[in-house]
């Protein structure tokens, strides 16, 4: 139960930390007086995504550890099922594949807002109103 609340505890503190990284804060730390830094943009917008994914992925585990440790123990379930270690090989790939696809997406989609806002503040300091 410890590693299950720390896992917990974990994600959560991932969570906290991240969730302060919008769009709008990003904008605002890869930009200078006259212009901003794309690729800056793009490696920040990146590492949210992982972390938000990462999350994801360690609530995902405490959850199954929470079901596993919950689960009544049988003497025969002490032994190693091989198929049950191929079926959970198998469903880890598929996780963590989409895993990886959405991160790709939600960088993509953190990284448009970003330059949105970015282009919008440039757009306001050229007509004078910044």
């Amino acid at each position: 139960m410890t590693a299950l609340i720390l896992t917990l505890g974990a994600s959560l503190f991932l969570l906290k930390s991240n969730l302060g990284l919008t769009p709008k804060t990003i904008s605002k730390i890869s930009s200078t007086y006259w212009n901003y830094n794309k690729s800056v943009v793009k490696e920040f917008a990146q590492q949210s995504a992982d972390t938000r994914v990462g999350v994801i992925l360690l609530l995902l585990a405490f959850i199954l550890q929470l079901i596993n440790a919950l689960w009544p123990i049988r003497w025969k379930d002490l032994g190693i099922d091989w198929y049950g270690v191929l079926v959970s090989i198998g469903f880890c790939i598929i996780v963590l594949s989409l895993a990886h696809w959405y991160t790709n997406k939600l960088s993509e989609k953190i990284y448009k807002k970003t330059i949105h806002i970015l282009e919008k503040e440039r757009e306001g300091s050229k007509d004078g109103r910044r």
